[in-house]
């Protein structure tokens, strides 16, 4: 079989394009040709680490359905003659692609190419009045999978919504309601066997993240100036990510310095953040998808959830760490208050923590494996293999 996968990341973003990867893999097992198609400037993870078939990318910038995206795009399947095509994020969200991905999702549903939406969380980024423009495109769909387990985040995720003042709760709910013929919950995406962790919910160290980088840079400060205040002697590992700028580096660095903290170690990225997060006794950031690694591998957790900007509100973030909270008693604080007094004393509360923390069943992590299932599946009641 074979699979034309379109990943559009105007964002520069990391964690889709680890969850297409990880999915890309399961797929490969079941003897897939895989092409992927994405931005020219989404570096991460890198195209040499893509072992499934070919990478073409697309000029950077949108454009118009004539464009030279567009154009590419349906060339690119119609060259390849892809079985299944899949979409990252979208019809749900990343809906600046609408224009230049319709032109093949047209062709693809009249040449009965099974078409797929892998959507990272139940989540959409619609407002109420935009719900037509969701399900047009949700129309052309045969599946679009949830990669979360049912019961988990949907419920957090509705709660929150409102904070974005685009859509109720209700509302919110609805829509998975009236897709759920084609909806596919598969889990989260992680790997399944874990690391090698310590003994219980120890660690070796701190860990401090903001994941990729673009965003709440006071948590990697506040982090730094905490560490003379913590009861705590661990060492502490700064991962700032990769979109750090160069500035930013150097303020932490002289911060370093100039309070003698020989023993915080500071990092712009790692190639390997799933098994530092596993090492860790405690894991503080924000709450993007390492909240479902830290999950996983059941590590305390002191999580800052970023809420976007006064009009650019967002909810997804603060809809993990209620979760983290009610599941596994995560340490949730608010960006905006956040002190290095106020992290150092939730940081020493959190290595304090003799509780068992969150023992999930493991089949909630092998959202993967039921992808990859399902395709096969369809794919083999297609007369394909």
């Amino acid at each position: 079989m074979k699979g034309l996968i379109y990943h559009f990341s105007p964002g520069k973003d990391i964690g889709h394009g680890v969850h297409l990867f990880r999915l890309a893999e399961k797929l490969a097992a079941y003897n897939a040709e895989l092409m992927l198609l994405r931005d020219a400037d989404a570096v991460y993870p890198p195209a040499s680490s893509w072992k499934y078939g070919p990478v073409l990318t697309l000029p950077e910038g949108k454009a118009a359905p004539d464009g030279v995206r567009a154009r590419k795009i349906l060339t690119a399947m119609r060259a390849f003659a892809p079985d299944f095509l899949v979409t990252a994020f979208f019809p749900l969200g990343r809906t600046g692609c609408a224009a230049e991905i319709e032109p093949a999702l047209k062709e693809a549903s009249r040449k009965k190419i099974k078409i797929y939406s892998t959507v990272p969380m139940p989540y959409f980024s619609h407002s109420e009045r935009a719900l037509p423009d969701l399900f047009h495109f949700a129309g052309y769909y045969d599946r679009i999978f949830i990669n979360s387990p049912p019961g988990y985040d949907l419920v957090y995720m509705a709660a929150a919504a409102p904070l974005e003042k685009r859509i109720s709760a209700a509302s919110f709910a609805s829509v998975f309601r009236e897709l759920k013929k084609k909806l596919c919950f598969t889990g989260y995406v992680l790997p399944e066997d874990r690391p090698a962790r310590s003994r219980g919910r120890a660690g070796k160290f701190i860990l401090v993240h903001r994941f990729c980088g673009p965003t709440s840079p006071k948590i990697i400060t506040c982090a730094i100036l905490a560490k003379k205040l913590l009861r705590s002697r661990l060492p502490m590992i700064v991962v700032s990510g990769p979109r750090s700028s160069a500035v930013e580096m150097r303020r932490w660095r002289r911060l370093i310095r100039s309070n003698g903290l020989k023993e915080v170690r500071l990092l712009k990225q790692t190639p390997d953040f799933f098994k530092m997060l596993a090492g860790c006794a405690v894991s503080v950031g924000t709450a993007g998808g390492t909240v479902y690694e830290a999950m996983y591998l059941n590590r305390k957790s002191v999580l800052i959830p970023f809420k976007g900007a006064p009009g650019a509100e967002r909810s997804d973030q603060l809809a993990r760490a209620a979760m983290l909270q009610d599941l596994s008693g995560a340490v949730v604080l608010d960006y905006k208050t956040l002190t290095p007094a106020l992290l150092a004393a939730s940081i020493d509360a959190a290595l304090g923590d003799r509780s068992p923390g969150f023992l999930p069943p493991k089949n909630i992590f092998s959202g993967a494996a039921v992808f990859a299932a399902v395709v096969r599946r369809d794919m083999e009641e297609a007369g394909l293999r």
